[in-house]
């Protein structure tokens, strides 16, 4: 007879080996938990970003469509002389009758709203408008401030963060 020998070997995983896997795992869960959560409270920001950049836009271009002073005549050309420097004065006029850009300087909308009242703005309620015109010529490489005014459109999104954009409108 011959004697047959079987050969057993463990076919399974040590409590040691268990806890040394259970432990690794739990690192790395834990780090991708942390990258993600930065992640994920980040994820409102680029359509924060984007709703400022179309408020902004807004803003511009119903200012832009305004006269650049008071004493512009129909179809634009310059409208100071020489000795008359450039001035911001707002006539205390209410939104509905602005019809220059000087008329914007101060301006502070908290919810934004524009002239065109038939554009919904309800889902920019928590956002807040603030606008601001000085005389900017020189920034230009002009000799006088008088031919060119800045303006300056600041957003503030609901996170508390401000955008500014800035445009500059001639005197022509």
């Amino acid at each position: 007879m011959t004697n047959v020998r079987k050969n057993h070997k463990q076919g399974g995983v040590t409590l040691i080996e268990l806890v040394i896997t259970i432990v690794i795992l739990g690192i790395a869960l834990g780090a991708l938990v942390s990258a993600l959560s930065t992640g994920i409270s980040q994820s409102a920001t680029p359509m924060w970003e984007g709703k400022a950049l179309e408020i902004s836009q807004a803003y511009l271009d119903e200012i832009l469509a305004m006269s650049f002073d008071d004493a512009t005549p129909v179809g634009g050309g310059e409208v100071l002389g020489t000795a008359n420097p450039c001035t911001i004065s707002n006539e205390g006029q209410s939104r509905a009758q602005f019809d220059d850009v000087d008329d914007y300087h101060g301006l502070s909308d908290s919810p934004p709203s524009l002239i065109e009242t038939s554009i919904d703005m309800s889902s920019y309620n928590n956002y807040r408008v603030e606008v601001a015109v000085a005389c900017a010529g020189s920034e230009l490489g002009y000799s006088n401030n008088r031919f060119a005014k800045r303006i300056q459109v600041t957003v503030t999104v609901p996170g508390g963060e401000s955008r500014t954009v800035a445009v500059y409108k001639g005197n022509f």
